[in-house]
Protein backbone atom coordinates (compact mmCIF):
# COMPACT_ATOMS: atom_id res chain seq x y z
CA UNK A 1 0.00 0.00 0.00
CA UNK A 2 1.51 3.47 -1.09
CA UNK A 3 1.66 6.11 1.26
CA UNK A 4 -0.35 9.29 0.68
CA UNK A 5 2.69 12.04 0.21
CA UNK A 6 1.27 14.98 2.39
CA UNK A 7 1.03 18.65 0.54
CA UNK A 8 4.47 20.81 1.65
CA UNK A 9 3.73 23.93 -0.78
CA UNK A 10 3.39 27.39 1.30
CA UNK A 11 1.98 30.35 -0.40
CA UNK A 12 2.81 33.32 1.42
CA UNK A 13 1.24 36.43 2.06
CA UNK A 14 3.26 39.86 1.30
CA UNK A 15 6.76 39.68 2.45
CA UNK A 16 9.91 41.49 1.81
CA UNK A 17 12.34 39.92 -0.78
CA UNK A 18 15.85 40.76 -0.17
CA UNK A 19 19.18 39.55 -2.26
CA UNK A 20 17.05 37.93 -4.92
CA UNK A 21 18.81 36.17 -7.47
CA UNK A 22 16.29 35.02 -9.37
CA UNK A 23 17.35 35.51 -13.22
CA UNK A 24 21.38 34.01 -13.18
CA UNK A 25 22.03 31.13 -10.55
CA UNK A 26 24.55 32.36 -7.65
CA UNK A 27 27.49 30.04 -6.19
CA UNK A 28 27.94 31.18 -2.79
CA UNK A 29 31.13 28.96 -2.23
CA UNK A 30 33.15 29.55 -5.60
CA UNK A 31 31.95 26.24 -6.88
CA UNK A 32 29.66 26.59 -10.03
CA UNK A 33 28.44 23.21 -9.49
CA UNK A 34 26.63 24.69 -6.35
CA UNK A 35 25.05 27.75 -7.50
CA UNK A 36 21.23 28.17 -6.97
CA UNK A 37 18.69 30.42 -7.67
CA UNK A 38 17.81 32.09 -4.56
CA UNK A 39 16.13 34.69 -2.33
CA UNK A 40 15.43 35.52 1.23
CA UNK A 41 12.57 36.88 2.52
CA UNK A 42 11.19 38.79 5.60
CA UNK A 43 8.43 37.36 7.36
CA UNK A 44 6.63 39.45 9.31
CA UNK A 45 5.87 37.89 12.96
CA UNK A 46 2.48 39.68 12.62
CA UNK A 47 1.52 37.45 9.39
CA UNK A 48 0.31 33.97 11.65
CA UNK A 49 -1.58 33.09 8.43
CA UNK A 50 1.77 32.13 6.62
CA UNK A 51 4.08 30.86 9.37
CA UNK A 52 1.41 28.56 10.56
CA UNK A 53 1.08 27.52 6.16
CA UNK A 54 5.62 27.21 7.47
CA UNK A 55 5.18 24.93 10.24
CA UNK A 56 2.33 22.75 8.85
CA UNK A 57 4.46 22.06 5.14
CA UNK A 58 7.48 21.54 7.68
CA UNK A 59 5.80 18.91 9.48
CA UNK A 60 4.21 17.21 6.53
CA UNK A 61 7.73 17.43 5.22
CA UNK A 62 9.02 15.41 8.21
CA UNK A 63 6.02 12.94 8.11
CA UNK A 64 6.91 12.26 4.52
CA UNK A 65 10.76 11.82 5.55
CA UNK A 66 9.20 9.30 7.75
CA UNK A 67 7.61 7.66 5.68
CA UNK A 68 10.13 7.90 2.73
CA UNK A 69 12.65 6.87 4.95
CA UNK A 70 11.79 5.35 7.79
CA UNK A 71 11.47 6.10 11.50
CA UNK A 72 14.82 7.04 12.16
CA UNK A 73 14.23 10.10 9.73
CA UNK A 74 12.78 12.19 12.86
CA UNK A 75 15.77 12.24 14.75
CA UNK A 76 17.67 13.85 11.30
CA UNK A 77 15.12 15.83 10.67
CA UNK A 78 16.26 19.71 10.10
CA UNK A 79 15.11 21.79 12.48
CA UNK A 80 12.41 24.53 11.82
CA UNK A 81 13.95 27.49 13.84
CA UNK A 82 17.57 27.54 13.72
CA UNK A 83 19.20 28.55 16.40
CA UNK A 84 21.41 31.22 16.98
CA UNK A 85 24.90 30.23 16.08
CA UNK A 86 23.74 27.37 14.01
CA UNK A 87 23.57 27.04 10.61
CA UNK A 88 20.73 24.20 10.99
CA UNK A 89 17.11 25.04 10.83
CA UNK A 90 14.71 26.82 7.86
CA UNK A 91 13.95 30.28 9.67
CA UNK A 92 15.88 32.27 11.87
CA UNK A 93 14.36 34.87 14.05
CA UNK A 94 15.98 38.16 13.25
CA UNK A 95 14.85 39.84 16.79
CA UNK A 96 17.82 37.07 18.14
CA UNK A 97 20.12 37.18 16.17
CA UNK A 98 22.82 39.36 16.48
CA UNK A 99 23.64 40.39 13.16
CA UNK A 100 20.26 41.87 12.21
CA UNK A 101 18.94 43.00 15.55
CA UNK A 102 19.98 46.57 15.33
CA UNK A 103 18.69 46.39 11.76
CA UNK A 104 14.96 47.91 11.50
CA UNK A 105 14.56 46.36 8.17
CA UNK A 106 14.44 43.26 10.08
CA UNK A 107 13.05 43.91 13.29
CA UNK A 108 9.59 41.99 13.70
CA UNK A 109 10.89 39.54 11.26
CA UNK A 110 11.28 35.88 10.64
CA UNK A 111 14.32 35.22 7.83
CA UNK A 112 14.11 32.93 5.19
CA UNK A 113 16.09 31.84 2.13
CA UNK A 114 14.42 29.89 -0.78
CA UNK A 115 16.20 27.98 -2.92
CA UNK A 116 16.36 26.13 -6.27
CA UNK A 117 18.58 23.86 -8.94
CA UNK A 118 16.30 25.13 -11.12
CA UNK A 119 14.84 29.03 -12.48
CA UNK A 120 11.37 29.88 -10.61
CA UNK A 121 8.66 31.93 -12.37
CA UNK A 122 9.03 35.63 -11.67
CA UNK A 123 6.19 38.12 -12.11
CA UNK A 124 5.52 41.58 -11.36
CA UNK A 125 1.79 43.09 -10.90
CA UNK A 126 3.19 46.21 -12.60
CA UNK A 127 3.79 44.29 -15.50
CA UNK A 128 0.78 42.01 -15.95
CA UNK A 129 -0.12 38.31 -15.81
CA UNK A 130 3.37 37.01 -17.41
CA UNK A 131 6.81 35.89 -16.89
CA UNK A 132 9.02 38.59 -16.56
CA UNK A 133 12.66 38.76 -18.84
CA UNK A 134 16.02 38.61 -17.87
CA UNK A 135 15.93 42.32 -18.89
CA UNK A 136 12.66 43.31 -16.94
CA UNK A 137 13.33 41.05 -13.68
CA UNK A 138 16.84 42.90 -13.34
CA UNK A 139 15.07 45.78 -13.83
CA UNK A 140 11.96 45.56 -11.65
CA UNK A 141 13.14 42.80 -9.33
CA UNK A 142 15.40 44.05 -6.35
CA UNK A 143 16.84 43.66 -2.69
CA UNK A 144 13.87 45.89 -0.21
CA UNK A 145 10.88 45.29 -2.88
CA UNK A 146 7.55 43.40 -1.74
CA UNK A 147 5.83 40.59 -3.16
CA UNK A 148 4.31 37.37 -2.60
CA UNK A 149 6.37 33.58 -2.56
CA UNK A 150 5.63 30.21 -3.39
CA UNK A 151 7.66 27.58 -2.54
CA UNK A 152 7.98 23.59 -1.23
CA UNK A 153 9.57 22.07 1.52
CA UNK A 154 10.80 18.70 1.27
CA UNK A 155 12.81 16.10 2.69
CA UNK A 156 15.86 14.64 1.46
CA UNK A 157 18.25 11.45 2.25
CA UNK A 158 21.16 11.43 -0.28
CA UNK A 159 24.17 13.91 0.24
CA UNK A 160 23.16 13.99 4.52
CA UNK A 161 19.53 13.88 5.38
CA UNK A 162 17.31 16.75 6.51
CA UNK A 163 14.45 18.74 5.58
CA UNK A 164 15.08 21.96 3.07
CA UNK A 165 12.56 24.29 0.69
CA UNK A 166 12.75 24.84 -3.09
CA UNK A 167 11.58 28.01 -4.74
CA UNK A 168 8.94 27.43 -7.45
CA UNK A 169 7.14 31.41 -8.23
CA UNK A 170 7.89 34.68 -6.86
CA UNK A 171 5.67 37.73 -7.63
CA UNK A 172 6.52 41.46 -6.55
CA UNK A 173 3.55 43.26 -5.36
CA UNK A 174 5.14 46.76 -4.89
CA UNK A 175 8.34 48.95 -4.47
CA UNK A 176 10.20 49.53 -1.22
CA UNK A 177 13.43 51.29 0.00
CA UNK A 178 16.36 49.05 -1.16
CA UNK A 179 17.95 47.36 1.58
CA UNK A 180 21.69 46.38 0.92
CA UNK A 181 22.90 48.92 -1.52
CA UNK A 182 21.19 52.10 -3.22
CA UNK A 183 19.37 51.04 -6.57
CA UNK A 184 20.01 52.86 -9.42
CA UNK A 185 16.77 54.43 -11.42
CA UNK A 186 16.28 55.44 -15.39
CA UNK A 187 15.30 58.62 -13.85
CA UNK A 188 18.62 59.62 -11.43
CA UNK A 189 19.84 62.09 -14.00
CA UNK A 190 16.71 63.69 -14.94
CA UNK A 191 18.52 67.50 -14.29
CA UNK A 192 21.08 66.24 -17.14
CA UNK A 193 18.27 65.28 -20.24
CA UNK A 194 16.52 68.88 -18.93
CA UNK A 195 19.57 70.74 -18.77
CA UNK A 196 20.67 68.85 -22.69
CA UNK A 197 16.88 69.88 -23.58
CA UNK A 198 17.14 73.29 -22.83
CA UNK A 199 20.65 74.16 -24.89
CA UNK A 200 19.26 73.19 -27.49
CA UNK A 201 16.28 75.37 -27.29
Amino acid sequence: MTTQRLNTEVKTGIVRLVYPHLFEPQSFDDNAANAKYSVMILIPKSDQATLQAINQAYENAKQNGINQYGQGFAAKATPLKRPVGSNQGLIRDADEWPDFQDNPDYQGHYIMSVKSTQAPLVMATEAGKKKLSTEEGKELIYSGCYGRVKFSIFPYSKVGTGITSGLLTVLKTKDGDAIGGARGSINDFDDEFEQGLSDLL
